[in-house]
């Protein structure tokens, strides 16, 4: 399938939320053909940037093999001092391997080549208990930096993904959680980033601040 890219340099994980600013005159032709679709096939795919930047004529240089769908949610275009801008809220669905860039889509931005990826059966009983020490080891974390442990409200086969956002983490290791096969692969990854941040805390005293959920992209 065909799908509008949007390389971002972080990484859009389902069921999170992705504020966006778009000003740049290929995104604002995205939009311009998301806003001309029905609203439940706004849709376009989020890929994290291993090489390369989100703008400018170098931008892109290398992406990762494993993205995620945007739903749009909202949109609004405003005017600015700098030109026209669409600010954007987008919804993170379902992940996709990317297969390859879709040179044929003569679109001024990125047009990939996607596969869907179905997730496994979710009735694994190890999916339940790793969602259990996840969150008990999670909360624990928050404690050590001293910030409010929130409740994670989410089904066992979402939870690494809910934890991994409350998380300071670096892109390489949100791509690593949106890279698993399955809920019990990604619980046991963020598993050992939890225990790996709680090392570095127990052994340097280094208080990371807890990012905010959803927090702005631009482009």
């Amino acid at each position: 399938m065909s799908l509008p890219l949007f390389p971002l340099g972080t990484v859009l994980l389902p069921g999170a939320r992705l504020p966006l600013q778009l000003f740049e005159p290929r995104y604002l032709d995205l939009a311009r053909r998301l806003a001309e679709q029905e609203e439940d096939d706004r849709r376009f795919g989020v890929v994290h940037i291993r090489t390369g930047h989100e703008v400018g004529p170098d931008a892109v240089a290398d992406l990762e093999g494993i993205g995620c769908e945007a739903r749009v949610d909202a949109m609004a275009l405003a005017e600015s001092p700098v030109g026209t801008v669409v600010h954007l809220v987008a919804t993170g669905v379902r992940r996709f391997r990317l297969d390859g860039l879709d040179e044929a889509a003569g679109t001024p931005f990125t047009t990939g080549e996607v596969t869907w990826l179905d997730e496994p059966r979710a009735d694994d009983p190890e999916v339940g208990r790793l969602a259990e020490v996840v969150l008990a080891e999670h909360a624990a974390y928050l404690d050590r930096l001293g910030a409010v442990a929130e409740p994670v409200e989410a089904a066992a086969t979402q939870v690494a993904y809910r934890v991994v956002e409350r998380m300071v983490l670096d892109a390489s290791d949100r791509q690593r959680v949106l890279d698993g096969p399955d809920a019990a692969t990604r619980l046991r990854t963020v598993l050992a980033l939890l225990r790996r941040e709680a090392a570095i805390i127990g052994r340097f005293g280094a208080v990371p601040t807890p990012p905010p959920v959803g927090g702005a992209g631009l482009n």
